[in-house]
């Protein structure tokens, strides 16, 4: 891969980083506040960005592959990593489609709708996580989306592992971007 595409994926992969800090800054603010839109925009948001940098970096379908070896490559990032994960990667996909598979998995039971606090102290601590649309437990800062959870410590982890690797291959790539923040 030439380095104008290498440095056109590895710019638009710094761009979701941004986007994350930024979402993140968002959800702190709507915890103290105690929106609930606030925080479940963040969380998506922030999940979105994940799931982009996931594909562009672990390319799930056969066709990016290659280019997703290469990248990982110049950035050092094994293929082995937390964030080539398929739940990530599909968190939101098809989402018609998934809402209604999770709707038939979930008739006739009892199930948990955007659900924000402490989920082990409240009324609905027995409810399993497939039975959970969405909730940000704040006490164990777990996010669960139509059944399936992120530990958002780990996922943060995961992130901040790419992230540096990306940031310094950007700074090498665009050095001069960088020169107001230096």
């Amino acid at each position: 891969m030439d380095l104008n595409k290498l440095g056109l994926h590895i710019h638009e992969i710094r761009n979701q980083f941004n986007y994350i800090e930024g979402n993140i800054g968002i959800l702190n603010q709507a915890l103290e506040k105690s929106s609930n839109v606030g925080v479940f925009m963040a969380l998506q948001s922030i999940f979105l960005s994940t799931m982009q940098i996931s594909r562009i970096v672990w390319a799930p379908r056969k066709k990016g592959k290659n280019r997703a070896e290469e990248i990982r490559k110049f950035l050092g990032i094994p293929e082995e990593h937390p964030l080539n994960n398929k739940d990530i990667q599909t968190l939101f996909d098809n989402c018609d489609e998934a809402n209604e598979e999770w709707i038939k998995k979930t008739a006739g039971q009892y199930i948990l709708y955007d659900y924000i606090g402490d989920l082990g102290e409240s009324q609905h601590k027995d409810v399993e996580i497939d039975k959970i649309f969405r909730s940000f437990d704040t006490k164990g800062k777990i996010y669960v989306y139509r059944g399936v959870g992120f530990q958002m410590d780990s996922v943060m982890t995961a992130l901040k592992s790419v992230s540096d690797a990306v940031n310094k291959a950007h700074y090498h790539l665009f050095p001069e971007q960088w020169k107001d923040s230096e």
